[in-house]
């Protein structure tokens, strides 16, 4: 069997602020394999993006990480600041939630892109890399690439920046590429023309891929696995049949039965009630259990594990053997 890329244990991020701490991830452990699709998605601030930059090392000062990540063999949270900066943008990339703000103003887009090619490979010239800069701008999309490359990011658009940001994490052919958001600013056709680029991407490279998204039909259509998160934790892992088809949790259902149906085969959407809980006092029991249709007072009295309910497929829920079967997923239909 293939060794897994990534391997993460029981990771933990908690962030310490004068009320207390706020514990962002909770627990978490997934496996990553080499040239696999691995999507996570869950509503705003369940721990997705958080969990993201842990791997990366790029938290704030106030960040309390504990756990184990091995990556290819290297222990990202314990090694050196300068080890990491070398793996960082070279095996491991990460294509930013924001394009508005994740580049340099005062800097031109391709010498950008030039120098992170440079700075982790100093043999290459800078005629070289600049080469390669329009090279990888033409491969995302960005039209007339030579010009482009001297204009800045302000004289971008949204979606082009986006691309732009692609073009610059994958300029090393990572190993691993974060895709936190990537076509966030982007309408539909070109969503589809981006997530093409990373999967050729992948073809050339063999890289594996960690999505983190909130379009579940966009999962459908690029995952491999999903993982579903909520308030911090892990709520279920499996295959893209498994999640949509198979769910074994309350919340994954939810998140599905609250989907558009375009068919116009749903009279009404489904909106989870309620809000999520706070993580600086979070519940007893279950997290999601004030806002479950199917939570009973079991729920209230400890955190549910993980419980395997099929191959490679895991819910977090006590109630896992007792719900219904699952009435069929929308968001399969979206793919």
């Amino acid at each position: 069997m293939t060794q897994p890329l990534l391997t993460v244990e029981n990771l933990n991020v908690g962030f310490a602020t004068k009320s207390g701490v706020v514990q962002a991830a909770t627990d978490i452990n997934f496996e990553i394999f080499p040239g696999e699709v691995l999507a996570v998605v869950g509503e705003s601030g369940s721990g997705k993006s958080v969990t993201a930059l842990a791997l990366m090392r790029l938290h704030p000062d106030n960040t309390i990480v504990t756990g184990n990540v091995n990556f290819d063999g290297h222990d990202l949270l314990n090694m050196s600041d300068r080890d990491m900066r070398a793996i960082r943008g070279s095996d491991v990339a990460m294509i930013f939630q924001d394009p508005m703000t994740a580049m340099n103003p005062v800097f031109s887009v391709g010498n950008q892109i030039v120098e992170t090619i440079r700075v982790h490979d100093s043999s290459v010239s800078k005629q070289e890399a600049w080469t390669k800069a329009i090279d990888l701008l033409k491969l995302v999309g960005v039209p007339e690439p030579k010009q482009r490359a001297s204009q800045y990011p302000h004289e971008y658009s949204g979606g082009m920046r986006q691309r732009a940001m692609i073009a610059m994490a994958i300029a090393n052919d990572p190993k691993l590429l974060i895709a936190d958001e990537p076509t966030t600013a982007l309408d539909v056709t070109v969503q589809a023309q981006v997530m093409e680029v990373l999967h050729e991407v992948q073809a050339e490279t063999g890289s594996a891929m960690m999505l983190i998204t909130h379009d579940l039909g966009l999962v459908a259509g690029s995952a491999d696995r999903v993982q579903v998160m909520y308030a911090s934790r892990l709520m279920e892992t499996g295959s893209i049949d498994q999640i949509f088809y198979e769910s074994q949790n309350p919340y994954t259902r939810a998140l599905l039965e609250s989907i558009p149906d375009i068919d116009g085969l749903k009279e009404e959407l489904s909106p989870i009630p309620g809000n999520p809980p706070s993580l600086l006092n979070p519940l007893a029991g279950c997290a999601f259990r004030p806002r479950c249709k199917f939570a009973k007072d079991v729920c209230a009295i400890e955190v549910p594990p993980r419980i395997p309910v099929g191959v490679n497929h895991t819910s977090r829920c006590v109630l896992v053997h007792e719900l219904p079967a699952p009435a069929g997923a929308s968001a399969g239909d979206a793919s």
